[in-house]
């Protein structure tokens, strides 16, 4: 069996990339998510008209979105 002997540096070091492992769990995650997003033909088409109708002024606030649904806003 091998006898390993870390220092207080080892100590502090080991510490400290602990503390980072769920920080990049959580970077690698959304960084799969983008990617998966990114890759969906569908959705990225949805998403670039979306942001035409965005930038176009195609859109309703909540008062018109309710009027247009018939649903009275004090209802809700």
């Amino acid at each position: 069996m091998v006898e390993v002997t870390f220092t207080k540096e080892d100590r502090e070091n080991l510490k400290a990339l602990a503390q980072e492992v769920p920080k990049l769990r959580s970077l690698v995650e959304e960084l799969i998510e983008t990617i998966e997003i990114l890759s969906d033909k569908n959705l990225m088409k949805s998403i670039q008209k979306s942001d035409r109708d965005i930038r176009e002024g195609r859109l309703l606030n909540i008062k018109e979105l309710l009027n247009e649904l018939g649903i009275n806003e004090k209802e809700i």
